[in-house]
């Protein structure tokens, strides 16, 4: 048969799994949903929640993100640079700048 020690075991197991089913059901059905989702608001909001500028803010500080920054940086500067440079004359002469914007 089966002793005092092995049904204590037992007993033990189902309470454990009982415990953590009922966990598993609160956090299901559509109260539960919104206790968390609420939870989730207010808290600091992270990466995967950030858009825009913000966004960028928050990846320029990662240490590893750095030599692609620089290089942004770089092209940024450098086209705007380009940018101003180009002179009306380049642009009278420039078939794509008379095609697509001369006429505006």
């Amino acid at each position: 048969m089966v002793s005092q020690a092995e049904v204590a075991e037992i007993n033990t197991y189902f309470q454990n799994r009982m415990a953590q089913s009922k966990k598993i059901w609160a956090t299901r059905g559509p109260d539960a949903r919104a206790a968390a989702m609420a939870k989730k608001a207010s808290a600091a909001p992270t990466w995967r929640q950030m858009s825009g500028l913000r966004l960028m803010m928050h990846e320029v500080g990662h240490v590893g993100n750095r030599p692609f920054m620089v290089g942004f940086g770089l092209c940024a500067v450098g086209a705007l640079w380009m940018q101003t440079k180009f002179t009306d004359e380049m642009k009278k002469d420039s078939l794509y700048w008379s095609t697509y914007h001369g006429g505006k």
